[in-house]
């Protein structure tokens, strides 16, 4: 077995030029070793054959390193390493959604707008008696009496039960 040869068994095709590679996939990371640097920049598509497959891949950073494979799987000095992102796989993952919405005024201490989101405000049971109190609003008052007077709520509660229901 050659084990120069297990390290660029990957193609790529950079401005029309094939060149050895390998990529891992893990880091985003393609190695190319050379001899006359690839024209490659930032935000190019260059193209990965892996075995049949092929793939387009954008490179999102480059770094040419002199003397880089150390002569290592490859005649060529040199190596490119590209940060990559496969662009043939993004059609096939879940696309985020967003929403955008416009809101010309809203007054309220708690104003929830969007998808799949939630508020979470505490209030102490005083601070609720006290306001319903002084609401004119019969049914809310019925409604925390009954809820007071409730054997499990009183035993949770305690002795303030009754300084609540004197308030109501």
């Amino acid at each position: 077995m050659d084990i120069d040869a297990m390290h660029y068994q990957e193609k790529v095709v950079i401005s029309g030029s094939e060149y050895e590679a390998s990529r891992n996939r893990s880091t985003g990371q393609v190695n190319i070793p050379y001899t006359n640097a690839p024209d490659a920049d930032i935000g190019d598509i260059i193209t990965l054959k892996s075995g049949p497959r092929e793939m387009s891949l954008r490179i999102l950073d480059l770094s040419f390193i002199q003397g880089g494979t150390l002569n290592i799987g490859t005649n060529h000095p040199n190596l490119l390493q590209l940060t990559v992102e496969n662009l043939t796989s993004a059609a096939h993952k879940p696309s985020t959604q967003s929403s955008t919405i416009n809101i010309g005024s809203i007054a309220g201490e708690h104003v929830q707008v969007g998808n799949q989101n939630s508020q979470t405000f505490n209030i102490s049971i005083q601070h609720l008696a006290e306001k319903i109190a002084q609401s004119s609003d019969p049914e809310a008052k019925s409604l925390l009496k009954k809820l007071l007077e409730n054997s499990t709520v009183g035993s949770l509660i305690g002795a303030g039960v009754s300084v609540l229901l004197g308030k109501l």
